[in-house]
């Protein structure tokens, strides 16, 4: 095949450096601590994981001819939430870990993070982070299949975002664990 044939072939087909960054979510984990931080959890049989956040705008409309008659927004209020789910298991730490923090009304600190494996360690990379309070804990177990769990928190407080830090402060939050 010639080279114009493969330029045509490839036309709407963008493999850029871009896509080959898109990260598979088989490697993104969620992570709970309670208020000691003794122990970082991966939350056991994760399938799912989402992270929301989200902005109020507030709206005005004034008289003055200088704008059109268009309204005007404004950034308000801001909040943020997550919510993991996977096979559940009874006996997994962090599982016993969130309900813990619903049951007492305590706070978890959540961290989403990449994990990149190697046969040397294993890293945990954040990509988000934050103190959050578990607004759901519950499990289904059918007679026909596999007991799964759904998590969900409401976070406080600003989050930490990759985006937003600097590489200063992403390897200082970056956790590594010997795989020996």
């Amino acid at each position: 095949m010639s080279t114009a044939q493969q330029d045509a072939n490839l036309i709407g087909c963008d493999f850029d450096a871009a896509t080959a960054k898109a990260l598979s979510g088989n490697d993104i984990v969620a992570i709970v601590t309670d208020k000691t931080g003794t122990e970082l959890l991966a939350v056991s049989g994760q399938q799912g994981l989402k992270f929301n956040m989200s902005q109020d705008n507030t709206e005005a409309a004034t008289k003055d001819d200088a704008i059109g008659g268009w309204t005007l927004k404004f950034a308000s209020s801001k909040s943020w939430d997550a919510s993991i789910d996977g096979l559940y298991s009874p006996d997994d730490s962090a599982t016993k870990t969130v309900a813990k923090a619903l049951a007492e009304g305590e706070y978890l600190c959540l961290k989403v993070c990449k994990r990149i494996r190697t046969s040397a360690n294993t890293k945990y990379v954040p990509l988000r982070m934050g103190l959050a309070l578990v607004s759901s804990d519950s499990f289904e177990a059918p007679n026909d299949d596999n007991a799964t769990y759904s998590m969900e928190f409401q976070g406080t407080g600003k989050p930490w975002l990759y985006e937003t830090a600097s590489e200063e402060q992403i390897t200082a939050a970056t956790i590594t664990v010997s795989n020996s």
